[in-house]
């Protein structure tokens, strides 16, 4: 089961502090987490986010995966069937 927990700190330093130790509990085997991240507000107003996971690297990486997977799977045929095709055109020439 998971849960989202949200806690408010007073500084972005106290809030590192406490992941920091979040994330020594989860080395001692006493907590799960998939990700921590801390929200802090800026005087322009925008949020930035700072996440122990790089969600953008994850799901680049997943993309190759995939797309490498679907293309070995789906154009290979395509390219193997237009090499033995040109290769077969090519006994006949010589023969």
């Amino acid at each position: 089961m998971s849960d989202l927990v949200v806690i408010v700190y007073p500084s972005e330093a106290k809030a590192e502090e406490v992941r920091q130790r979040l994330l020594k509990l989860q080395q001692e085997y006493l907590i799960t987490i998939n990700d921590a991240a801390i929200a802090v507000k800026t005087e322009s107003g925008s949020i930035k986010l700072n996440q122990l996971v790089n969600t953008t690297a994850i799901g680049a990486a997943s993309g190759s995966f995939w797309g490498l997977l679907i293309g070995v799977l789906f154009l290979n045929p395509i390219i193997c069937s237009v090499v033995c095709s040109h290769q077969e055109y090519d006994s006949r020439q010589g023969a």
